[in-house]
Formats: structure tokens, C-alpha cells, sequence
């Protein structure tokens, strides 16, 4: 059992970058649920089934961290997932995608519910699309269509006069 949430944090991060799934999931409690953008995962023996199949996919992963907030039971980590595209990918409506050997870099953040020292609830949401774009599974954003004209600048909107 670890400590403090800052020390469940270090051991999920690290672990996840190993890709020691024993170890990840002995870090949450039996009746865990942990939802991605692929979908979600009820109880430890679903969430190792989900690692299986998503994790080997990837190799050379690591986290880039941000930030790291412990706040009563939470703990909400910014990050950047880093990893190269090496296996096949099971989409969640069951087709499979083959290896890219492609790298992403993709921005996100994971929340972590605590209970007695162990995670029962995880979250990520991450920058999906980014991802495919990166794996050349989606095709690359028009500048344009994504400059996002909206987006303040100079302490001003630009929405309208763009």
C-alpha cells in the first residue's frame, strides 16, 4: 500500500511507463473502474483485460508530467503520453489496427480516486484525436480550419473579427 497519493501517483506512472501491468494493477481495488476515450473498465480483472489488449500495442512509453495536485482522495496529474505504435490496436468497435511504428506525443490528464491506499476510480482524458492524427490514422487539420479564431488573444476575442 503506498502512502500518500504522491507516491501512488510515482509508483502508477512508473509502472504504466514499464508496462508492468501486474504491478499497475495491484494498485487498485478490486472493484476499480477506470474509463478512457476507448471505453470503460469495471473491476481489476477488466482493467488488466484492457491493458493486455491496448497496452502491448505501444512501446516506449513514458509520461511527461506537468502537475501533480493531491487533494483529500484525488489526484489529478497533467501529462503528456508518450509512446511509439509497435503492436496491433483493438478500436473499441472491435477492428484492429496494425502497427504504424509511428510516435505520439499526446496531452492529457489522469484523475485518481483513492479509498485506503488503493485506486477505485481512474479517468484519462487525453487529446484522442491528436493521437491519430500523429499515427497517420486521421489525416493532418488544415491550418486554417483549425486555427481557431476564437481563441483570446491579446486579452480580446477574435471570434468576431476574424
Amino acid at each position: 500500500m503506498c502512502s500518500s497519493g504522491s507516491d501512488l501517483w510515482d509508483r502508477f506512472e512508473m509502472m504504466f511507463g514499464q508496462q508492468d501491468y501486474d504491478g499497475l494493477v495491484s494498485l487498485f481495488a478490486a472493484d476499480a473502474v477506470y474509463v478512457e476515450p476507448g471505453g470503460r473498465h469495471e473491476g481489476s480483472e477488466s482493467i488488466r483485460a484492457w491493458l493486455d489488449d491496448c497496452g502491448h500495442a505501444f512501446s516506449d512509453v513514458r509520461y511527461e508530467v506537468s502537475l501533480v495536485i493531491e487533494h483529500n482522495d484525488v489526484i489529478v496529474a497533467e501529462t503528456v503520453y508518450q509512446s511509439t505504435h509497435t503492436g496491433p490496436l483493438r478500436m473499441p468497435d472491435g477492428s484492429v489496427i496494425p502497427a504504424t511504428g509511428k510516435t505520439m506525443d499526446t496531452p492529457g490528464v489522469t484523475i485518481l480516486r483513492v479509498k485506503d491506499g488503493k485506486i477505485i476510480a481512474a479517468r484519462d482524458y487525453l487529446d484522442f484525436l491528436a493521437g491519430m492524427i500523429q499515427l497517420g490514422l486521421l489525416p493532418s487539420p488544415n491550418h486554417e480550419l483549425y486555427s481557431m479564431p476564437w481563441v483570446l488573444r491579446d486579452g480580446i476575442t477574435s471570434a468576431c473579427t476574424t
